[in-house]
């Protein structure tokens, strides 16, 4: 069964999460596969990330020297990392369809039992859980 992921569950989250697998005590031929995944995964993260800042860069506000403006709280202030929005609607519409895109990868699913892991961490694995059968 080859592995389906959809852009929603692929975050630098999810890479981490399958770094530190590979760093435990694991089977071979199972590190080599799942150093394989990381390799394709990596890409589709950076391409959706780079897709990402492109839609907020188009739904942005703008100052008049084309300069993002920074978005505020109820009381004014400005939230760090936070941008305004000319239609919210619309930014939220490109993103979740973004989210929902699902990508194929060429590699056949794991059985979590060919890991032969003595111990996991519950986060990392639940992150991950697309890889196993």
């Amino acid at each position: 069964m080859k592995i389906t992921v959809k852009n929603s569950q692929l975050t630098q989250e999810t890479i981490e999460s399958i770094n530190h697998l590979i760093g435990e005590d694991i089977n071979a031929t199972v590190a080599f596969k799942l150093m394989r995944i990381i390799k394709e995964l990596s890409s589709i993260v950076e391409d959706k990330n780079k897709l990402e800042k492109k839609i907020l860069d188009k739904w942005a506000k703008r100052d008049d020297e084309e300069n993002p403006i920074v978005g505020k709280d109820q009381d004014g202030k400005e939230i760090e990392g936070s941008v305004e929005l000319k239609d919210p609607k619309s930014f939220t519409e490109e993103m979740e369809k973004l989210s929902l895109i699902e990508n194929k990868i060429k590699f056949d699913k794991i059985k979590f039992e060919d890991l032969n892991l003595k111990t996991a961490k519950v986060k990392d694995l639940m992150k991950i859980e697309f890889l196993f059968v």
